[in-house]
């Protein structure tokens, strides 16, 4: 429960609050994830980031900047970026919801069932952040840093292709299993990542090295069904998440063909 909100007027002040309240602070962009039941933030002294400037979105010949307080919604809506991006964002069930969720909370809450940072880290997207500079996405929620993420940068439409992958268990039921496969135009660099229940969000290099030899579809899937680890969860055995892997691979496959 938050008992205790700061408003900041500049990213340094809210960098300084936050390392003043250590261990009982969090940033707040839209709310979402300090107020889910299921965060897990464990905070009480909100830092909020309105009013900083974080929520613009700009197009350059290359890439796209998100602002770290961009809302789902406009990423969802917005013509200039990767279409599997906006697709991601859109997969949060409601409207409401995308236009709480930001883009820097998504990834910094490391939720195992994220759908826009397993499209990030496919997209090989970076972060830049207020008191640690430059990383990958894939860096940040693997890792430990709660360094403040002011912006995020994608490729432009074009420069990376992407598929995705979702199976929820119903139309609004929880997730089973969320895969994004993305190359360069030219097939080099594949990235796969998977997140959903009982997975946590992950890479699968063994798969990414077959993908990228000109293995087929079949092969692939194979290996993405062996490489994951399920660690047991009552949406289905651990059996069944490696067949819907697999099944995954290949649909993200078939799609980039």
């Amino acid at each position: 429960m938050i008992r205790e909100y700061h408003r900041p007027e500049s990213i340094e002040q809210a960098v300084d609050l936050f390392r003043k309240h250590q261990g009982r602070a969090c940033y707040m962009g839209g709310g979402a994830q300090i107020n889910a039941p299921d965060s897990g933030a464990g905070c009480d002294c909100a830092v909020s980031l309105a009013g900083l400037g974080l929520e613009s979105i700009a197009t350059g010949r290359d890439d796209v900047i998100i602002g770290a307080c961009a809302t789902l919604q406009s990423v969802a809506d917005h013509p200039d970026m990767p279409q599997a991006l906006r697709e991601a964002a859109g997969f949060l069930r409601s409207r409401h919801m995308r236009n709480q969720h930001t883009v820097g909370g998504d990834i910094a809450a490391r939720k195992h069932d994220s759908f826009t940072a397993a499209a990030l880290m496919a997209l090989q997207a970076t972060v830049q952040t207020a008191d640690q500079g430059e990383m990958s996405v894939e860096e940040y929620v693997s890792g430990t840093s709660d360094a403040l993420i002011l912006s995020v940068t994608v490729p432009a439409q074009g420069k990376r292709r992407c598929a995705l992958f979702r199976q929820n268990r119903s139309q609004r039921g929880p997730l089973l299993m969320n895969m994004a496969v993305g190359r360069d135009t030219d097939g080099d660099n594949p990235v796969i990542a998977v997140s959903g229940a009982g997975i946590g969000l992950t890479r699968l290099p063994e798969t990414e090295a077959l993908l990228a030899s000109g293995a087929d579809t079949e092969q692939i899937a194979r290996q993405a069904a062996s490489e994951i680890a399920p660690t047991g969860h009552w949406l289905g055995s651990d059996d069944y998440f490696r067949h819907l892997c697999g099944a995954a691979a290949a649909h993200c496959i078939g799609q980039h063909a």
